[in-house]
């Protein structure tokens, strides 16, 4: 009984302690002292969290070399942008071939250019087209200053835009063009496109013929109500979803309060390949 009072009394005095400081903070929060301590909490978060888009620092580049012994033969890369991941992808996986999707046009040529001075366009095939969830023409809205955050919606008020005619298809109707089985690794990188691309591949999905899939969840869901709990309903009968570090992947079943915002980006192992889920996890 002694034990177990010692055990309650921390319990509470912290509890305590927590609702005095939540009052004291909360009251004067105008106070600079406290701006600057929740600026260096905010920082914290965001680090914690793994808020980024670095691929040597968020945990892309690692997550690619940890997977060099699946020996992946079929990567499709969606909002290739100038090529960074897919460069990565196949100096990662010396047997695969990386199918590359850039909508914006002066972007994919950009794309082409740095593939080209690389060397490496024998094994890396680029569309200057869209994957979403529709085949037939489309509109882009493209940011000269910022190519990077080209989208099929106009968010960046701020920002020189330009509206772009572009092509679309489904994922489903490419891999049957050019008949394509398999497909090893799905990245998907679209500016909060990210689930219209995944209904493109529904049928391919459907018959767990994609191993493996990256997708960007973050601010965008505000804008297009699609949740990282709709990401969930959408995959998790078939895959193993989990968040990528720095170091590792963190699988895990969903969590209303992971349901944060913060750009950052996920991993799906097919659940009939928990070999390729030991691999990432770390």
């Amino acid at each position: 009984m002694i034990k177990r009072a010692r055990g309650i009394l921390p319990t509470v005095l912290i509890g305590r302690l927590q609702g005095y400081a939540r009052v004291l903070i909360s009251r004067n929060r105008r106070m600079l002292p406290v701006r600057w301590l929740n600026g260096i909490a905010s920082f914290i978060e965001s680090a914690y969290a793994n808020e980024g888009s670095n691929l040597e620092h968020n945990g892309e580049a690692k997550l690619l070399r940890r997977a060099t012994a699946a020996r992946f033969k079929v990567a499709i890369d969606v909002g290739a942008n100038v090529g960074d991941w897919t460069a990565y992808a196949v100096k990662a996986w010396p047997g695969c071939c990386v199918h590359a999707f850039e909508v914006a046009a002066p972007t994919h040529f950009k794309l082409l250019e740095n593939i080209r001075n690389l060397g490496i366009e024998d094994r890396v095939t680029i569309h200057c087209a869209g994957l979403s969830d529709f085949d037939g023409r489309g509109e882009i809205f493209y940011y000269p200053d910022d190519p990077e955050v080209t989208a099929d919606m106009h968010r960046h008020t701020t920002k020189q835009v330009q509206a772009m005619p572009c092509t679309f298809c489904t994922g489903d109707a490419y891999l049957a063009e050019v008949g394509i089985e398999r497909v090893d690794f799905l990245k998907i990188d679209v500016e909060g496109a990210e689930h219209k691309v995944l209904k493109g591949f529904s049928g391919t999905i459907a018959e767990n013929r994609i191993q493996c899939i990256q997708f960007e969840y973050g601010t965008f869901s505000i804008d297009t109500k699609v949740l990282l709990k709709d990401y969930y309903a959408l995959l998790g009968e078939r895959y193993w979803i989990g968040k990528i570090f720095p170091a590792h992947v963190e699988f895990q079943d969903y969590d209303w309060r992971t349901e944060n915002f913060r750009f950052s980006n996920y991993c799906c192992v097919l659940k009939t390949r928990p070999e390729l889920r030991r691999m990432l996890e770390g």
